[in-house]
């Protein structure tokens, strides 16, 4: 169960944006989570939401996005790969649809918040607006030690 430990990095990386943008409070949390990466959607926001009760993301919106599973080939092709039927869902199919050889993925492999989104906040010539941290820094990835 991958996806409790990535709800809570990516949770601490949201909880630190928004301190570092003066907020104690995340309104929606957008998170990409590629198809190669094996993680359920359901589950992600799931514990997003459970972990993020008692943080200043309870409440929270969650935007879950996958990015479908991409590759190329040695023999030239490159798109999406078609996917498997699996007993937990489905997964990507890294055979070339062309020459049958295993691709490289080149999408589909990411876990990361893309953006948050703080309360509206007072800027500094004293109009509203709805501020946007940038949780910038390296993507997450399910298989990542601790």
């Amino acid at each position: 169960m991958h996806e409790i430990t990535v709800a809570d990095r990516l949770l601490d990386r949201a909880i630190e944006a928004a301190a570092a943008e003066g907020s104690d409070r995340i309104e929606e949390l957008r998170v990409a989570v590629g198809e190669a990466t094996h993680l359920n959607p359901t589950q992600l926001e799931f514990w997003l939401a459970e972990l993020g009760a008692d943080t200043a993301a309870a409440g929270a919106t969650i935007e879950i996005r996958r990015v479908p599973a991409e590759g190329e080939c040695s023999c030239g092709w490159s798109g999406r790969l078609p996917s498997l039927d699996a007993p937990i869902g489905p997964a990507p199919d890294r055979r070339c649809p062309e020459c049958g050889a295993t691709t490289s993925l080149t999408a589909g492999t990411e876990c990361r918040l893309e953006t948050i989104t703080l309360p509206d906040a007072e800027v500094a010539d004293g109009r509203s607006d709805e501020a946007q941290a940038d949780p910038a820094g390296p993507e997450t990835h399910p298989n990542d030690s601790q």
